[in-house]
């Protein structure tokens, strides 16, 4: 299946008794703290193509067999990024946390880069994945991260519709404005609490209660009236309990999930060059905040840093990574 994202390293305009170390090279460049431990069988064709995608980015990867391992010792600023990664063609094996699972064309999973993992392709293999920010995903679906390395049913109306959105994305990418790459993985991202959880979770009290209430959160946490006592009343259930059940699966309240996806919106939005128009208090009162100071007073406790030096810091980081990280391999 071609790809529309720009192509950064290609095996075919390399010579051939340079192509194992120049694959080796690129796996380490564009992915820190992955590195290839076994690369075997023809290497006339493999390629790389990758972009930014909002806070995130896409790839597209074409390779020929090979294992390779990630360390996230090698690579702090990765370990706060959580993928979800789709088999074109080929098989892929992801083992993570003593779970592991094999990939067919279709088949997709989700991979955590706080923790080491390993990717084997017994043949020629073409995934595409995208990076998301870590906290992001975890803070709408706190469940994922106890099933990485796991095949979500992909018979099943959820996933499909999530494999849809990702195909849609990776022919579109290269034609979306750069807002609308924003829009596109806040839908990823959102589409990942779609698919029921692998392994036959099971939908239990606690499963369902939290992930509709982390859906109703994400869905209206800008309305400056969302409180605890309304979603609890949206479950026909005391906040009490709801509270109970949010503690023991995500670790804190409805109240404090809140918060947390409000402040995690407003941190998004202001490391966007595109949003540099908005003020901060503009990006604040769109998160759900009532009153700035209040707004600066949480995000620095979160964060250990002012709303505009996020800002600053976050807009020269994109710029940075956009320059340095994918500009194409030298042949």
């Amino acid at each position: 299946m071609p790809s529309s994202i720009a192509s950064l390293l290609n095996l075919q305009s390399v010579a051939a008794t340079q192509r194992a170390a120049t694959w080796a090279r690129g796996v380490r460049d564009f992915f820190p703290g992955l590195s290839v431990r076994e690369l075997g069988g023809n290497l006339n064709s493999g390629s790389i193509s990758g972009m930014r995608f909002g806070p995130g980015r896409l790839w597209s990867v074409q390779s020929p067999p090979l294992l390779v391992s990630y360390d996230p010792a090698g690579s702090p600023d990765e370990t706060q990024l959580f993928s979800v990664m789709m088999q074109l063609q080929g098989a892929t094996t992801a083992r993570q946390k003593q779970r592991h699972c094999r990939l067919h064309p279709g088949d997709f999973c989700v991979i955590d880069s706080s923790v080491a993992f390993e990717l084997e392709a017994p043949g020629a293999s073409h995934i595409m994945f995208v990076q998301m920010p870590r906290p992001a995903v975890l803070g709408r679906h706190p469940y994922l991260e106890r099933h990485t390395a796991e095949i979500f049913d992909p018979t099943e109306t959820g996933a499909a519709l999530l494999r849809g959105l990702l195909l849609n994305i990776l022919d579109t990418a290269a034609l979306l404005e750069d807002y609308q790459r924003s829009s596109a993985l806040g839908a990823i991202i959102q589409l990942l609490g779609a698919p029921k959880s692998p392994q036959g979770d099971g939908i239990d009290e606690l499963n369902w209660r939290v992930r509709t209430a982390l859906a109703y959160i994400d869905a209206q946490f800008a309305d400056t009236s969302l409180t605890a006592s309304r979603i609890a009343r949206e479950q026909g259930i005391s906040r009490r309990r709801l509270d109970e059940i949010m503690r023991q699966s995500v670790g804190n309240s409805l109240t404090g999930q809140i918060w947390s996806r409000r402040l995690m919106q407003a941190a998004t939005d202001l490391a966007e060059p595109q949003r540099a128009g908005q003020s901060v208090a503009q990006i604040a009162f769109a998160a759900g905040f009532e009153d700035a100071a209040h707004f600066t007073r949480a995000f620095k406790r979160r964060f250990h840093c002012t709303p505009r030096e996020w800002r600053r810091r976050g807009i020269s980081t994109a710029t940075q990574d956009a320059r340095a990280k994918l500009n194409p391999l030298p042949c």
